[in-house]
């Protein structure tokens, strides 16, 4: 895959990081965004040292303009983009009552839901130039759900659906999309959850593989959703996620 070009949102840390890692391990020359600014500058400087091609902004995915200017910026940098990797998103654990909830809502629909549409108009033209593949970071809460939740949940619901949608209307201009779903993964986000010893052991005993998984396990089903060797494969929703959605 040393030939491709992939952005990679949410990179700073967690999946993002370990995806844009194991995409410059194949090859890929990776740009990373996150608007975090800690830990990017890590991650791009690995990717360096393993001896990897990258470049690296700060980047809130729910800003048209500033998401448009950092295509140019990219393509400028290292060329047309074929991979897309849609995975910056926010959790808010909040009841329906919560006094913050309707700032959560628009704040978590505007970076899960709108940022992959956001990112996917930005960079159409060089998706449509070199045939790409976009993979979009849904969850087990794309067709599950959990108490507290809630605008997360639907959030992550818009997400399977633009997913599909897309596919459908993209596929006669040669691009392909399609999401993964992963379960309760070992990432900063997680670790409210992973940290409540009733609510880790009710989605351990719901998990065939009775654990949670790590970034790195989401490495494999990135590089076959945008390698050629998943050519035929769009508007896939893709579970990773031990077992969990199939318990």
């Amino acid at each position: 895959m040393s030939d491709r070009v992939a952005v990679v949102t949410g990179a700073a840390q967690g999946n993002g990081a370990a995806i844009a890692k194991g995409l410059a391990r194949a090859g890929v020359s990776v740009a990373l965004a996150d608007i975090r600014t800690e830990g990017l500058e890590d991650v791009h400087n690995e990717i360096l040292a393993d001896g990897g091609a990258a470049f690296s902004a700060t980047l809130d995915v729910s800003e048209p303009r500033s998401v448009q200017d950092f295509a140019a910026t990219v393509r400028d940098a290292l060329g047309p983009v074929s991979i897309l990797i849609n995975n910056a998103g926010i959790i808010a654990r909040s009841p329906i009552d919560s006094p913050t909830y309707e700032e959560d809502w628009q704040r978590i629909f505007a970076v899960n839901a709108a940022g992959p549409q956001i990112m996917v108009r930005a960079f159409l033209s060089q998706l449509e130039e070199t045939s790409g593949s976009v993979v979009n970071l849904g969850s087990i809460m794309s067709v599950v759900s959990a108490s507290g939740v809630s605008a997360y949940a639907a959030s992550k619901g818009a997400v399977a659906q633009l997913t599909k949608a897309l596919a459908n209307e993209l596929a006669p201009r040669g691009i392909r999309l399609n999401a993964i779903l992963p379960g309760v993964i070992e990432t900063p986000m997680t670790e409210v959850t992973r940290n409540n010893p009733d609510a880790i052991a009710k989605f351990i005993t719901h998990t065939p593989m009775g654990r949670v998984g790590r970034p790195d396990e989401l490495i494999g089903p990135v590089l076959f959703l945008t390698s050629d060797a998943a050519s035929y494969v769009t508007g896939a929703l893709l579970p990773v996620d031990g077992g969990y959605l199939c318990a």
